[in-house]
Parts: structure tokens; sequence; C-alpha cells
């Protein structure tokens, strides 16, 4: 068998599984080692589960992958008046998520004066749903209470239409780049407690 024969042909998508899948088994490595040398279990924001690796492949130059929170969706979240998705920064696993550029964009004027805690601007947004599908929505930073959030709004109540929520859902939300450095939000698959059946929790597609 001659040398070319032996080398099997990979297809491009193919590739960038594996490069994903690569990075995935880094990262698991890297924080193997963290625990061995600390003695305690590490919880890592970048190792991409399966789910993310999978929207990811989707997408041109995917990088970049962080675990911003755990999130349990509270009637706010679903409320159409309120129309937004809170992320309070005291529960942020990943805070570095956006760049210097953005978060200035989203920044208020003056933070330290209740009568200016309204954001400057903006930041355009992916967001895609545990169905795996996309929109468009706005990324903005607000005081509410005591504590800042970040709020996903500006197509918000769509997300809302175009999945079957519920009050006490579970998701993971990571971010991630692709492109040109075009910022990505992606909810995970839902994890639902079962109080009724007894059944402790599932995962809701």
């Amino acid at each position: 068998m001659s040398s070319k024969e032996s080398i099997p042909m990979v297809k491009s998508d193919d590739h960038k599984f594996w490069k994903l899948d690569m990075l995935a088994k880094f990262s698991e490595t890297i924080l193997e080692e963290k625990e061995r040398a600390t003695g305690t279990t590490v919880k890592s924001s970048s190792t991409p589960p399966k789910w993310l690796m999978k929207v990811m492949m989707k997408e041109k130059n995917a990088h970049d992958p962080k675990l911003i929170i755990e999130k349990r969706l509270h009637a706010s979240d679903l409320s159409k008046q309120q129309s937004r998705l809170s992320m309070p920064t005291n529960q942020l696993l990943s805070s570095d998520f956006l760049t210097e550029e953005e978060e200035t964009t989203i920044l208020p004027e003056k933070p330290d004066d209740p009568l200016n805690s309204r954001p400057k601007g903006s930041v355009s947004v992916v967001l895609v749903d545990p169905l795996s599908r996309k929109h468009e929505v706005d990324l903005r930073r607000w005081k509410m209470g005591a504590y800042w959030n970040y709020v996903v709004v500006g197509g918000w109540n769509n997300v809302i239409d175009k999945n079957k929520f519920e009050v006490d859902d579970v998701t993971e939300i990571w971010s991630f780049r692709y492109g040109g450095s075009k910022l990505c939000l992606a909810l995970s698959p839902l994890v639902r407690d079962s109080k009724l059946s007894g059944k402790g929790s599932s995962r809701c597609s």
C-alpha cells in the first residue's frame, strides 16, 4: 500500500470537530493536573461540553468558550412585561467574557450614581437557545436592587416564545466567539425538577 493510500481523507467538518474535541481533552488534562496539585476539585469554566461543541462546529472560527453562569430561571426572567434575562454579576463563574470595548459600551456613565445607573448602550449578541435556534439580542448592564446584572434584552421575548421554559428550569449560559470575534451566548439543554413525580431532575429539549 502506498503512503497516499494509507492516509484517510478528513472532511472539513470532521476536522473542526476533532479540533474542538482535542481542546476539550486538553482542558480536562490541565484541570486534572490542578486538582492533583492542590488536592481540591476545581470547577472548569472553559471546558466545553459536547452540546456546546456541536453548536460551535456550525460557526466559522469558533473559539474561546467560557461558562458564564449556571442560571435558574425566575418568574421575572419569563415575564413578557419585563422582557429580560438577568445574570447577576455576583453569581458569575466567568466575568471576563466581554472585551474591554464591549465593557466600555455597556457600563453606565456614573456607576455609583443611582440616578445614572442605566448603561450608555448595548452590545449586539447572537443567542443560541436550548433547541439550537439563533436569536438576535442585546446585552446590557443594569443595577437592579443592590446588585449589578448583565441583562439580555431586545429579543428575549422571542426566545421565550420559541421555548417551553418554566420557572425553576436550570440552564448553563456559555459564551464563545466566532467569525470576526462576534460574541455569542449559548443556553444549554434545560434541567427541570420533577417535583410532582418525585423522580429528581430530567433533561428537557
